[in-house]
This record gives structure tokens, C-alpha cells and sequence, in this order.
């Protein structure tokens, strides 16, 4: 069965969770790009020619049964599971079947992880991740204005210098730069064919990556919340997590050049 079929008999079969995502992805931008940044990674793969991919893709009888079994489990675990666990199975099959239509070969293992960030798990991350990186960042980011000689301590989410606090609130905690990092790691591996192990060292240097982003980010903007720049201008504090985001994109594509599989 040629892919490309395979994969609108899969969308149709599993038109329920695919009406269920878009309804929530309409309410949520970020995953909205998201999403179409995972179906560009699938549609443009570099040095494919696609006329003779379409041509020659064809799925043989073991990836026709994985794909029965997945719709199977798709179509039982109606009402047992949560609706994101089955749009991730609708998805995933579905998107792995285009990017073998578009290829002609079976996809690097992290388009599975890209369409699983495509989904619309920012709420959940900031729920869990949200508090534990606030510590995080307040503890790092003290620790630095202590090396520039700054008596600042950190207290929780909280920092205190000269009888004041100024606490790390929700946006601060960093799990939307983590989300983006990821995604972005993750797709670079798509489109440059990494194998497995070399994707899981980008996932972890990428993880450091866009933690330490996000300290330098939160560090500099104390410096502005606490006064020690005298009338900074306003775009200053989106600049800056424009500019950290973009230092720890840089790091990450330049990473992904060194572990491209030969």
C-alpha cells in the first residue's frame, strides 16, 4: 500500500481525535506553529527528491500490521483514555505515514517526540514543570548576581536583595523556552536524519541549553526589575527573552551540524 494512502485511511479513521485537536489547537497558537513546523519538517526533507519518493514509497506487510494494531488500540481505547493520548496516536501514525509518502523511508525517532510537543501539552508542562524551574532559575540566577557582588539571595521562587523581593512569576519559569528548544531540537533532527543516541544527546544538551538561556534571561532582567538601570526602555524585557531564546537556538543548530549522521 503506497503511504501517502495508508495515512488518509489512518486521518479518516481517526477523524474524532483529529476534530478534538484542531478545536484545541484553534484556542492556542503556540501549538498551532507547532504543528506546522512539524509538517514542514515531514514535507520539505532535505536531498529528497519527492516525484521519485512518492513513486517508489511503499509500506510492506509488517508496517500494515503495526498500523492496524495502532487503530485497533485507537478504536478500543475509546472512553478509557484521555483524549490527548489518542490524538497522539491518530497523530503520530498519521504524520509517520506522510513523512514515509514524502521520503520514501521510515522516519528518524524524533518526529515521534516533535508530534508529541505539537500537541497541546503547554498547560500541563507549566503546571508541572512551571514551579520546579522557578526554584531552579531564582537559586541559579542568585548565585550569579552573588559572583557580580551583589548580596542577593534567593528564597524560593523569590529573590531578596536590599529588604526587597522580586519574585520569578509564571513567564519567568522557563518551560515555554524549554518547549520551544525542544521542538526545535527535535525537528532539526527530523530534517538531518539523526540517528536515536545522537538524538538523545541533542534532547539533553538542549535541555542545559535553554536552562541556562533562560538564568541569563531572568538574571538580567532583576538587574532592570531592581533598578540598577536607570530608565530602561520598555521593549527591553521581551529583547532580552527574544535575544536569550535566540543564543540558545544559535547553540542548538550548531550542535545538530556536529551530530548530523554522517
Amino acid at each position: 500500500m503506497h503511504p501517502a494512502l495508508a495515512a488518509a485511511i489512518v486521518a479518516l479513521a481517526t477523524w474524532e481525535s483529529w476534530w478534538w485537536y484542531a478545536r484545541r489547537i484553534a484556542e492556542a497558537p503556540d501549538e498551532l506553529i507547532a504543528f506546522g513546523i512539524v509538517i514542514a519538517a515531514v514535507a520539505v526533507v532535505p536531498g529528497v527528491r519527492l516525484r521519485r519518493a512518492v513513486r517508489g514509497a511503499r509500506l510492506d506487510g509488517r508496517a500494515l500490521l503495526g498500523l492496524a494494531m495502532l487503530l485497533a488500540l485507537h478504536a478500543a481505547s475509546h472512553g478509557l483514555l484521555p483524549p490527548i493520548v489518542r490524538a497522539a496516536c491518530a497523530i503520530a501514525t498519521t504524520v509517520v505515514c506522510g513523512y514515509v509518502a514524502v521520503a520514501g523511508h521510515w522516519p528518524p525517532a524524533a518526529l515521534w517526540g516533535a508530534v508529541a510537543l505539537a500537541l497541546p501539552v503547554l498547560p500541563s508542562l507549566q503546571f508541572t514543570l512551571g514551579y520546579p524551574m522557578r526554584v531552579v532559575s531564582a537559586a541559579l540566577s542568585a548565585l550569579l548576581l552573588q559572583m557580580q557582588g551583589l548580596a542577593v539571595q534567593s528564597q524560593g521562587t523569590l529573590l531578596s536583595w536590599r529588604g526587597e523581593l522580586i519574585q520569578f512569576d509564571a513567564p519567568c519559569s522557563g518551560v515555554k523556552m524549554l518547549w520551544a528548544g525542544l521542538l526545535l531540537t527535535l525537528v532539526g533532527c527530523v530534517g538531518l536524519r539523526i540517528d536515536l543516541f545522537r538524538t538523545l544527546l541533542a534532547v539533553a544538551a538542549a535541555l542545559a541549553l535553554t536552562l541556562l538561556a533562560n538564568v541569563l534571561r531572568a538574571t538580567s532582567l532583576f538587574v532592570i526589575e531592581a533598578g540598577l538601570v536607570p530608565h530602561p526602555p520598555a521593549w527591553w524585557h521581551e529583547g532580552i527573552g527574544v535575544a536569550a531564546f535566540a543564543c540558545a537556538g544559535m547553540a542548538i543548530l550548531l550542535l545538530l551540524q556536529r551530530l548530523k549522521t554522517p
